[in-house]
Order: structure tokens, then C-alpha cells, then sequence
């Protein structure tokens, strides 16, 4: 799995310099956002309040059709965007702040249980940053500071979020046409950013295939009338090259590593994402056959 990091994010806004550090940038739900920031003011300011704000913002595409004057259709991708929470914490009342004071405050936010999730995707997304703030009359200070909620395994295994039917089986089959397999994964749920092993047992008839080639897929989709979907491919191998393939029942076994990318398994109020294990029999001038089960990632395993 991804590893948690310090992560310190500086900047200055409207005549104040912002130190921003977290004990780690990526947040486990239910638990403790910790750090501290440290303000420090080029002019005497009267401030009515410091806040701390983490914000969860959705985003999802869509297409929308327009016609024109002569009656010809036009098509277009709008991507429209939605703050989902705003979860407030004062970190000062009133007060008044000299010129070259420097003022230091603890960060304690607490991350929502159910999150949702960090998912990075361009048709569907949810995005999380944590916001400072400085209220003054005429303008605010403030910084921003990107951060992510993970998808725990335990929610995902307590069916809190939905995932496909046998997504958290050991093993599961899929079959098509004349060929059938059983696609075993350890572990499940898959982690981003961790390795994963497996076992492909195959029957088939005997066929002439370009390759045997297995990908895991996620599909990110926007649940909205005319919403737009992607797939991403986080990770390809190959069990078997051209040639004569299939007969008796084969086993073969696998092992690979997801890459480092927020798209685990959510639902959000205006999308979703999951994934497909595919094992893919390969040929030449003919359509390949895809045996397919489901597959459930997360993001952390800690809780």
C-alpha cells in the first residue's frame, strides 16, 4: 500500500506567510487529520477568526447536445463540480496580529468514517484539500493543501460500499463460449500501490491464440443522464505467447503490482468506479474471448 508521509505545504496570501504540515497527507477515515500551521503577519491585522476547513470536491462529465440554426447537432463534454463537505475546525477566535508577529496553531480535523474516497479520474472524481483561513474584513488569507482520503479494506469488506457480486471472493469463475476458468486472487480486496499474486486455472478447446494476456481494468463512470465512462488499465501480464493453446485444464500462476493511482472501489453521488480482472485469449482475424470476474481495490489496509 501507499506509505503515509509528513508532507509541510508553505505559501503566502494577502500580506501573510503560511507553514502548513501535516503528520501525513494521506487520512484515514474515521481518525485525526494532526499537524500544525504557522501564520506569520506582515501587517497589524484585525482578524475575526482562524479556521481550518477540510473540503471534499466531486467532479463528473456529461455530454450535452445542442442544434444549431441549420438543425445540425452539436456535442460537447461539460464538466460540472460540487463541493460534497465542508468540515470546519476554529483555530482562533478574535484577535489582533502585529506586523512580524508569527502565531502557531495545532491541527486536529477529524476525517469522516465513510469518506468518501479520493477517486482520480477525468469522467468522475472526488478531490479532498485542506483549507486555512484567515477571516479579515475586506479580504481573507488563506492556503491550500492537497491531501487524500483513503478507501479502507474494512469498509469495502463490511459491504458499507458496493462492489460486484464475487469481487471479494478468494476465487471466481467467469466463462465464455467453449472456455471456462477459475481466477483466484490473494490478496482481496487489491491494494493500490501493494503486489498481488494468483492462479488462472483454464479449460478451453484447442485453438491457435496470439496470446493469453490478463489486465485489470477500472471502470469510472458518471452516474448522470448522458454521463461519460473510462477505463483505465492499472496493470497488464502475460501467462502464454503465440501458438496452440488450450485441451486439457491448465493452472497457471501470476503475480504482479498495482501502480500508485487513487481509483478504488466508491461510490459518490454522481459517479462510480470499480474494477474487472480479465484474462483475455488473443486471436488473430477473429474476436478475442474475455473471461471476466470482479474485483474490489482499496486503498489502505490499515483499518
Amino acid at each position: 500500500m501507499l506509505r503515509a508521509m509528513t508532507v509541510e505545504v508553505s505559501g503566502s496570501a494577502s500580506g501573510v506567510d503560511f507553514v502548513v504540515t501535516l503528520e501525513r497527507a494521506d487520512l484515514l477515515p474515521g481518525q485525526l487529520a494532526s499537524g500544525s500551521v504557522q501564520m506569520t503577519f506582515h501587517d497589524d491585522l484585525d482578524v475575526r477568526g482562524i479556521v481550518a476547513a477540510l473540503i471534499a470536491t466531486e467532479h463528473w462529465q456529461w455530454e450535452r447536445t445542442t442544434t444549431d440554426a441549420n438543425g445540425h447537432p452539436r456535442s460537447e463534454t461539460v464538466t460540472d463540480r460540487q463541493d460534497l463537505q465542508r468540515l470546519p475546525v476554529q483555530l482562533a477566535g478574535p484577535g489582533r496580529y502585529n506586523h512580524g508577529q508569527t502565531a502557531e496553531f495545532p491541527l486536529s480535523l477529524p476525517v469522516p468514517p465513510l469518506g468518501p474516497a479520493t477517486l482520480e479520474a477525468t469522467v468522475a472524481g472526488l478531490s479532498w484539500r485542506l483549507e486555512i483561513k484567515a477571516d479579515v474584513p475586506g479580504f481573507d488569507a488563506s492556503i491550500d493543501a492537497r491531501v487524500v482520503v483513503l478507501q479502507p479494506a474494512a469498509l469495502l469488506r463490511a459491504g458499507v460500499v458496493r462492489v460486484g457480486q464475487f469481487a471479494l471472493w478468494p476465487s471466481a469463475e467467469a466463462t465464455e463460449g467453449a472456455a471456462t476458468a477459475a481466477i483466484a486472487l490473494d490478496p482481496v480486496p487489491l491494494c493500490i500501490g501493494a503486489p498481488f499474486g494468483g492462479l488462472l486455472s483454464i479449460k478451453t478447446g484447442p485453438t491457435k491464440l496470439q496470446e493469453v494476456r490478463l489486465e485489470l481494468r477500472a471502470n469510472v463512470k458518471a452516474t448522470v443522464s448522458s454521463g461519460r465512462s473510462e477505463t483505465i488499465t492499472l496493470w497488464t501480464g502475460r501467462v502464454a505467447g503465440e501458438g496452440q493453446f488450450g485441451g486439457a485444464e491448465q493452472a497457471m500462476a501470476f503475480d504482479g503490482m498495482l501502480p500508485s493511482l487513487y481509483v478504488p472501489t466508491v461510490k459518490l453521488p454522481h459517479g462510480e468506479a470499480h474494477a474487472e480482472f480479465h484474462v483475455i485469449l488473443a486471436k488473430a482475424l477473429a474476436r478475442d474471448t474475455h473471461l471476466v470476474r470482479d474485483v474490489a481495490i482499496c486503498s489502505t489496509t490499515e483499518i
